[in-house]
């Protein structure tokens, strides 16, 4: 019976590969998604927006529209408080620049002024065509670079030289490193704009109800409190007034994880439509066009370093191309110019980061948050330091890592680190020593390259607390209120798991509920892999919270010490002899007992112990663990035609402890497809500030025809802080991919890539290019 029990997949769940809770009903096609909502009288909303790059907004006649039969509703500035909304308020005021409608002034094409809302989708795109906005052309520019100079167009009036921030890194003595340094080299890098490229596109229905002033926002989104939150600031309303519920979620990356203007514009539509409710849903182009994309950067790196491999000083500059507003470029700008302090031990560093306003599309969050760009630029570098002093890539990594329980330069805490182990994991695994300089052939090449990095579980900001409640019902129902928002990596579940295997009851037991920011506790969202880590401590927390009541009337009934007993396997047991006192569904009898009358409801609240990043001086503990990686690519590259083809892919992952093993597994591998699509194809191209590629037939991404296989090593080293030493691990192996395939590209054929993505015209002109340098 025992052992009956301990094979039984939905008892002790942690650990184990529980099938996921929404699977069921994704592959069925049941799940409701927020496209899905019909509700009685639906509206269907449409922007208002901007054909130009950079106008003043001189007057806007709406009288046609209005009249055309079926618009029921038009919105513009003027119906809005004119309160600006951004990301970064609590560290940089000055960036919370975007106003829900431009009241005078457009920085971007498709920059939002209004909206409409119609009886169908038809009626308020013909509506739009008969809105007369007049504008007042005015120059744009469409480069960073360009835009940083004083002669250029000013898009923000309270900036000067279009730079919307500055975030110096400085720490030790670079100069004296530089001095001290037996070779140092200079590396410029050069990093593409991509999208998020969601099978779901934005969607939300808003709800205004007139008779209780209140609203329902219904949602696709990764941080509905987030919402909640921007959508009480515009619109002057107190947060009780406003409920955001999130649906099941197509994929966002980043990408649904702050309001757009399209979530305000559905509210505010409704409210002018007397209730009636808006949906709006944004076309395939307009998701691409204008909802947010990845930063574009220009990475440069001088680095110095002894013979022996030692890092003596690295210094560098960071351009990133933030758009026409600066949504989550704080943050973005922070990890890509700080996260090195993670991987590397570094004395002496001095990086500036400058993120620069230009009229194009607005960047913001997208998953890795900065560090794709820096790793592809810092690991690249890496190899190139320790090439240039015939040093083994292997060797020079091992040599300059952090380790375990160490503070980093910039006071970094760093408990548990897997780091060392996962390069000596993935190096064994892909047969380094035999491959590495060992693979190249005449009209091919055959090549190895590795690539590390670091993802913490939390943001470079203060509030980042989860809740969770736990109420277990008479009839032994366990229902887990989270505030967490599963956005498809499968939350849900491994909260789940973690409730389950600490209450000690069956699996199959667990019922949740997420995401309702009327009914859940506070969570600040699903981003910076700290679902598992901040939303699992406060789910694990909840759940003891529970127990704890349920042992305690077993106790008194019984009269027996409480800290003697447990619930394990469905059964309260003694600890001290084995013995089993009742089963868990006699104890809820009793709790729920005329002599008792107990309701059971677990709180659990957790806010790792950390410290905010202090953005002048660059020190700060920004999570409360970090998951470490390391990665190897196999590629072959054919000469005569620039086609590079990856072999394989090996990834080791300090992930603490596998909640759920198969899903941490399609974590790592979705990561690393990704990480493909970056380095070959994915490239959102502009022209004078217009997406030009707007469409998947001609914005490419990987699919299932051309993934290479690949091997997840998991590295658990069991963090102190996470539950069940469990960490966040959903971006980390994104990172590292496009630098381990640069790197594995110089081992086959001996060229370096300095710029993303890898195309065949890159490939042939830098062969040629190696060629006459050989002459």
């Amino acid at each position: 019976m025992a052992e009956n029990k301990k094979d039984n997949l939905y008892l002790n769940p942690v650990g184990k590969n529980v099938p996921r809770i929404d699977g069921r009903g994704l592959v069925t096609g049941q799940t409701k998604f927020t496209y899905d909502i019909k509700l009685p009288n639906m509206l269907y909303g449409k922007m208002i927006r901007s054909p130009h790059p950079h106008a003043l907004i001189k007057n806007i006649d709406t009288s046609k529209a209005q009249k055309l039969p079926g618009v029921k509703a038009i919105v513009t500035a003027a119906d809005t408080e004119n309160i600006k909304f951004g990301s970064n308020e609590f560290f940089f005021p000055h960036t919370v620049d975007q106003l829900p409608f431009e009241s005078e002034k457009v920085r971007y094409i498709g920059d939002e002024i209004g909206a409409v809302a119609a009886v169908d989708e038809e009626t308020a795109v013909a509506a739009l065509k008969l809105i007369d906005v007049e504008y007042e052309i005015l120059p744009a520019v469409f480069d960073a670079v360009e835009a940083m100079k004083p002669t250029s167009p000013s898009i923000h009036s309270h900036v000067r030289n279009n730079i919307g921030l500055i975030l110096p890194v400085n720490f030790g003595n670079s100069e004296r490193g530089l001095r001290e340094s037996d070779y140092i080299r200079e590396d410029i890098f050069y990093t593409q704009s991509a999208a998020h490229a969601c099978m779901e596109t934005h969607v939300c229905v808003g709800q205004w109800e007139e008779f209780s002033n209140k609203i329902t926002l219904w949602i696709s989104h990764q941080a509905p409190f987030k919402v909640r939150e921007a959508l009480a600031k515009c619109l002057k309303m107190n947060l009780n007034s406003i409920r955001v519920i999130k649906m099941a979620s197509g994929g966002g990356f980043g990408g649904k994880l702050e309001m757009l203007p399209m979530d305000f514009a559905a509210c505010l539509l409704s409210k002018k439509a007397s209730g009636l409710p808006v949906k709006m849903c944004y076309t395939r182009e307009e998701e691409f066009s204008f909802s947010r994309r990845k930063h574009n950067m220009i990475y440069k790196l001088r680095s110095g370093v002894k013979k022996d491999g030692t890092i003596m000083a690295i210094t560098g500059e960071v351009i990133a191309d933030g758009g026409a507003y600066c949504s989550y470029g704080p943050t973005v700008l922070a990890a890509a110019t700080m996260r090195i302090f993670m991987v590397y031990n570094i004395k002496n560093l001095k990086i500036s980061g400058y993120r620069v306003y230009t009229n194009t599309p607005i960047s913001g969050a997208i998953r890795g948050f900065g560090g794709v760009q820096s790793g592809f630029s810092i690991e690249s570098h890496m190899d190139m330091l320790a090439d240039g002093i015939g040093m083994d890539p292997i060797e020079f990594r091992l040599k300059n890592i952090t380790g375990p329980n160490m503070v980093t330069t910039n006071k970094m805490i760093i408990s548990s680190n897997g780091l060392r182990e996962c390069i000596e994991k993935v190096t064994e695994a892909c047969d380094w020593k035999n491959k590495y300089r060992k693979q190249s052939h005449i009209c091919r090449g055959i090549g190895i390259g590795i690539a590390a990095d670091v993802m913490g579980s939390k943001m470079y900001k203060s509030h980042e607390s989860a809740g969770s409640i736990i109420k277990i019902e008479e009839d032994g129902s366990v229902y887990l209120f989270t505030g967490a928002a599963d956005t498809g990596q499968g939350s849900n579940t491994v909260l789940s798991q973690i409730a389950a295997h600490e209450l000690g009851v069956d699996f199959n037991r667990i019922k949740c509920t997420s995401a309702d920011t009327e009914i859940t506790p506070f969570d600040t969202g699903s981003f910076a892999s700290r679902v598992t880590f901040i939303s699992g401590n406060a789910t694990l927390l909840a759940a003891k919270d529970a127990k704890k009541q349920i042992l305690e009337i077993v106790a008194n009934e019984l009269k027996l010490d409480a800290e003697i007993l447990d619930i394990q396997a469905e059964e309260v047991i003694n600890k001290d002899s084995g013995s089993v006192v009742m089963t868990f569904s006699k104890a809820l009898e009793l709790c729920y007992s005329f002599n008792y009358g107990k309701q059971i409801i677990g709180t659990g609240s957790f806010n790792p112990r950390t410290t905010p990043i202090d953005f002048r001086t660059g020190e700060g503990n920004v999570s409360g663990s970090y998951g470490f990686e390391a990665q190897v690519a196999e590629v072959e590259v054919n000469k005569e035609t620039g086609e590079i083809t990856v072999l394989k892919l090996w990834d080791a992952h300090d992930i603490g402890k596998a909640i759920n093993p198969q899903s941490v597994e399609g974590q790592i591998e979705g990561s690393l497809i990704m990480g493909l699509g970056y380095t070959f194809f994915e490239d959102l191209k502009m022209r004078n500030g217009k997406v030009m590629n707007a469409n998947f037939a001609n914005y490419k991404v990987p699919r299932s025809i051309n993934i290479p296989p690949m091997e997840s090593i998991f590295v658990e080293t069991k963090d102190p802080q996470g539950p069940y030493g469990a960490k966040g691990m959903g971006e980390a192996a994104l990172l590292p991919t496009s630098a381990a395939i640069a790197n594995a590209v110089f081992d086959a054929v001996g060229i370096r890539l300095k710029e993303l993505p890898f195309t065949p015209d890159k490939i042939i002109k830098a062969l040629k290019e190696q060629e006459l340098n050989d002459i």
